[in-house]
Parts: structure tokens; sequence; C-alpha cells
């Protein structure tokens, strides 16, 4: 079931013009954000094929100098939060997918993290790639989970399974769903 509803989302797609209009949107829904302003380690992740272009936020949290910013990389079958000095000096990863170079920190340091998926549905459920990082991450980690989306991306109701971690929040372009009771952690 998941395999099918994953690959009919993946062949959806919008134009490149309404991807950036969209993602400029998330961007600016993100950063009024009232968890932000108590939060200092933010993990983004690098965008790859058809996902929600968080370099808007990067770059905005880059130029506030305010706020540590980390990327994913992938070691074995984990994610390691590692914080980015210089985007220009990101590396193809793990996919093809741009990592930074350098120590990592613990998961527990993490006050965001901002989530990738296929889809997600209305209690904050995500349908991922299927490799089990972000799951294995996010079981190690307190941070308020923020997914960001399309608006096609969001669905009722995905199958879920007893190791799968939902977000606490996602972010669309058109909204923001709360998916949990108590929001200000």
């Amino acid at each position: 079931m998941k395999k099918v509803l994953r690959e009919s989302i993946l062949k959806r797609r919008i134009s490149h013009k309404k991807a950036e209009e969209d993602s400029k949107k998330i961007a600016e829904r993100f950063l009024q954000l009232p968890q932000l302003k108590k939060a200092k380690n933010i993990l983004l992740y690098y965008p790859h094929k058809n996902e929600v272009d968080t370099r808007y936020i990067i770059k905005q949290l880059a130029d506030s100098k305010r706020f540590n910013l980390y990327l994913p990389k992938v070691s074995g079958k984990e994610i390691l939060p590692v914080k980015v000095k210089d985007l220009s000096s990101l590396k193809k990863g793990y996919a093809g997918i741009m990592e930074p170079e350098g120590e990592s920190v613990s998961p527990e340091k993490i006050n965001i993290v901002v989530v990738p998926a296929v889809a997600y549905d209305l209690k904050g459920h995500r349908l991922g790639y299927g490799k089990g990082y972000y799951d294995r991450f996010l079981k190690s980690t307190q941070a308020l989970k923020v997914g960001v989306a399309y608006d096609f991306q969001v669905v009722d109701q995905l199958p879920a399974e007893e190791h799968d971690i939902p977000v606490d929040i996602i972010i669309t372009p058109t909204r923001i769903i709360k998916t949990k009771e108590d929001e200000e952690r």
C-alpha cells in the first residue's frame, strides 16, 4: 500500500514556477513560527529532485546569523546533523544529495528539524522514501518536527506503523497544520 501511494504521489508534478512560488510561501510561513524565537540549532534538509526547496529558509536563517544551521549527512543507516559553515562547500553524498563536511552534533542538541517526505497526513504521519533514515533520527531527538509540503502532498490519512514518528506541524503554501494538541513545546 505504501509503495503504491508513494509512486502515485511522486508522479504528480507541479510546474517549476509554481514549485518556486510555493516553496517561498512555505519559507515565509516557517519563518513566522513562534517556536523559532526559542530555537538555536535547526536541522534542515537540502532539496533533492522535486522536494520543497528549503534553500529559501536556509538563506534567511544563515543571513540572520542567530541560528546554527545543520544539514543531514548519511553515515551507514543513520543521519548525522552536521553544522553548515559554508553552503558553497557542500558535496554530493548519499543518493546525490548535497551534504556538509565536518563534525556532527548529538541529535539532542537540535531544537527544530525540518523533515522531507513524499506525503503527510493530517495527524502528522509521513510517507518517506522507504529507507527509514528520518524515522531512526526522529526517535533520538525531542526537537520540534516540522514537515514542509506542497498542498497535494497532504492527504487525509496514511498507513502508519508503530515505528513511524509523526511531525508536530506541517507547513504548506496555504496553511499550517498543527498535528498535536500541545504546540508550545
